[in-house]
């Protein structure tokens, strides 16, 4: 079961790249494929895990805790 979740995952995935690649390169916006692919690449890691069975961690307790010490600083 796993193998065909990882299959379509790596699909999707590269059905996203494959829409939105061409046209960045096309219009040489090369900063923006950098950022485009490390979200991407990080969507998929995030993506993998979880359909491995992975426990991720929320990132909005990260957040949460960045905010506060940026409160703190301010106030």
């Amino acid at each position: 079961m796993y193998k065909l979740n990882i299959l379509l995952l790596i699909l999707a995935f590269a059905a996203i790249a494959a829409y939105e690649i061409p046209e960045i390169v096309r219009k040489r916006e090369w900063k923006e494929l950098v950022v485009f692919s490390v979200l991407l690449l990080i969507g998929f890691t995030v993506s993998f895990f979880q359909t491995i069975g992975v426990k991720v961690p929320n990132p909005v307790k990260g957040i949460e805790l960045i905010v506060k010490k940026i409160a703190n600083l301010l106030l």
